[in-house]
C-alpha cells in the first residue's frame, strides 16, 4: 500500500509569529532602499517574494549595460527612466549606424553615463559627440577610429583608455587640454601620428604606451607622472622623456632600433629620486649606459628604491659599470632581478676581478638585499663568478630564483651549493628550467 506523502507545512522565520515589517513597506520606501545597493544585489533579492520580482525593473540605476544595437532602446520605464553607470557598445557585425549610435550617445547623457567603452569592427569611426559628454569618468575605446576633428568637453575625465585606434596627434592634444583632471592614459598601439607622437600634461599620474609598428619619436611631457610603462618598437629613433619628479615606478622597454637611436633619459632618471621600483628591458640600459660613460658615479641617491630589474649584456663592460653605478645609489633595496641577454662566450666578458672591489663595497648586498632572481644565466665566467659573489655576501637573502638551460642544472646545482637551502622548487617556468630556492632567516647577532 502505497503511503501518501505528507504535505510540508511553511516555516516562518523569527519564531513564526513575527511580523514582516519589510512587506509592509511602500513600493516607493523599498525602491529607495534598493537605490543603494548594486543592480546584482537588487536583482537578488527580487527572488525572496513574488512582490518584489517586479521592483527591478523599477531601479532607479542601471549599474551596467551592454548594447550591440545601437537602434535598440536603453534599458528603463518610459515612466521612470533609469541612471546608467556604464555603457558597453560592441556591434558583432561592421553594419551598423553610426547616426544611431550618436542618438544612443546621447540618450545615456541624459541618463548621467559616466563610464563608457566602445569595440568596433575593422576601426569604424567614432560619431563627434562621444567626447561631448561632460558626465563621463572613463573612457575605453578599442579597435574604432576618432574624427579629424570633434569636439572634447570632459571636466570629469579621470581614466582615457586607447587600444588599436587611429586618432590624429592634433586630437591627442585637445583630449588632454579638455581634460583637467585625467589621471590615467592608456595608449596602446595606436595609429595616425605622421610617425611621432607628443603627449604633455600636468594632470597625468599613471601612463601606459605602446608604441604602433610605423611610429618614429616619442615625446612624454608629463611632470606629474608616478607611474610609467613604455615600449618602443624597431622604428623608433627617438626617445625623450621629460623629469617627473613624483615618479614613483617605471618600466622602460626600449626595442632594438634598425637605425641610430636619439635616447633621453637621463633628466627623467636625474628627477626620480623617489623612485621605488625600476624595471628596464631590451636595450634601455645599454642607452642609459652611453648617457652616463663620462660620469663616475650617479649624482643622485635613490633612498627609496625597493625594486630594481634589469636586462644587460654580460659581454659589454659599459652595462656592467653603469649597474654598478645604479646599485651603489640604491642603499635600501630589497629585490634585485637580473636578466642575461646575448651572452657571448668566455673569451669576450670582462673580468670579474676587476668589479669585485666595487661589488664588495655595496651597502644593500649586506643589510637590505632579501630576493635575488637571475633570468637566462648560464655558467660562464663572468656570471659565474657574479652569482657566486651574491650568493655569499647577500646575508639578508630569504629568496633566490634562477632560470637557465635544461643541460646546464648539473653546473647550476653546483654553484648552488656554496649556499645551502633546505627548501628548493624546480618548475618550467619561462620555459626552461626554473628553481626557486629559501633560505633560513639568520639570527641579528647584535
Amino acid at each position: 500500500m502505497a503511503r501518501t506523502p505528507r504535505k510540508r507545512r511553511r516555516r516562518r522565520r523569527g519564531g513564526g509569529g513575527g511580523h514582516d515589517y519589510l512587506s509592509g513597506l511602500p513600493d516607493d520606501v523599498i525602491l529607495a532602499i534598493l537605490s543603494r545597493l548594486t543592480t546584482r544585489q537588487a536583482v537578488t533579492l527580487s527572488a525572496l517574494s513574488r512582490r518584489f520580482r517586479v521592483l527591478p525593473s523599477q531601479f532607479g540605476r542601471v549599474d551596467s549595460a551592454l548594447v550591440a544595437d545601437p537602434a535598440l532602446p536603453l534599458p528603463s520605464l518610459p515612466a521612470r527612466p533609469s541612471f546608467i553607470r556604464r555603457l558597453s557598445f560592441a556591434p558583432q557585425t561592421r553594419r551598423f549606424s553610426s547616426s544611431a549610435f550618436g542618438r544612443l550617445l546621447d540618450a545615456a547623457a541624459d541618463r548621467g553615463l559616466s563610464e563608457l567603452a566602445v569595440r568596433l569592427p575593422r576601426s569604424a569611426f567614432l560619431p563627434q559627440n562621444l567626447l561631448s559628454i561632460r558626465s563621463l569618468t572613463v573612457v575605453s575605446l578599442d579597435s574604432c577610429a576618432l574624427p579629424r576633428w570633434c569636439p572634447a568637453a570632459c571636466p570629469g575625465l579621470r581614466t582615457l583608455k586607447l587600444h588599436h585606434v587611429a586618432i590624429p596627434q592634433r586630437m591627442i592634444s585637445v583630449i588632454l587640454k579638455a581634460a583637467p583632471v585625467l589621471e590615467t592614459l592608456e595608449m596602446v598601439y595606436c595609429m595616425g601620428f605622421a610617425g611621432s607622437c607628443s603627449m604633455e600634461s600636468s594632470t597625468v599620474r599613471n601612463l601606459l604606451f605602446k608604441s604602433a609598428l610605423e611610429q618614429r619619436e616619442v615625446t612624454v611631457k608629463m611632470a606629474g607622472l608616478r607611474t610609467i610603462t613604455l615600449y618602443t618598437r624597431p622604428k623608433v629613433q627617438s626617445v625623450r622623456l621629460d623629469p617627473a619628479p613624483e615618479i614613483r615606478k617605471a618600466y622602460l622597454h626600449i626595442a632594438r632600433p634598425r637605425v641610430k637611436l636619439q635616447f633621453r633619459i637621463r633628466p627623467f632618471l636625474d628627477a626620480g629620486t623617489g623612485l621605488t621600483c625600476l624595471t628596464l628591458r631590451g636595450m634601455a640600459i645599454k642607452l642609459l649606459s652611453s648617457e652616463y660613460k663620462d660620469t663616475p658615479n650617479l649624482a643622485v641617491q635613490f633612498e627609496d628604491l625597493r625594486i630594481l630589474s634589469v636586462s644587460l649584456d654580460f659581454s659589454n663592460e659599459r652595462e656592467l659599470i653603469f649597474l654598478l653605478k645604479l646599485l651603489e645609489s640604491c642603499h635600501n633595496l630589497q629585490q634585485l632581478t637580473l636578466s642575461a641577454v646575448d651572452a657571448k662566450d668566455d673569451t669576450a666578458l670582462p673580468n670579474f676581478a676587476d668589479h669585485e672591489e666595487r661589488l664588495s663595497k655595496l651597502s644593500c648586498l649586506t643589510k637590505s638585499l632579501e630576493q635575488l632572481k637571475f633570468l637566462g644565466f648560464r655558467p660562464q665566467r663572468y656570471q659565474k663568478e657574479l652569482f657566486i659573489f651574491l650568493l655569499t655576501q647577500a646575508t639578508n637573502l630569504k629568496k633566490m630564483a634562477v632560470e637557465f638551460p635544461k643541460d646546464q642544472e648539473a653546473a647550476v646545482r653546483r654553484i648552488l651549493s656554496v649556499r645551502k637551502a633546505p627548501t628548493q622548487k624546480k618548475t618550467t617556468k619561462y620555459k626552461q628550467y626554473y628553481l626557486e630556492l629559501e633560505y633560513p632567516v639568520e639570527p641579528n647577532c647584535s
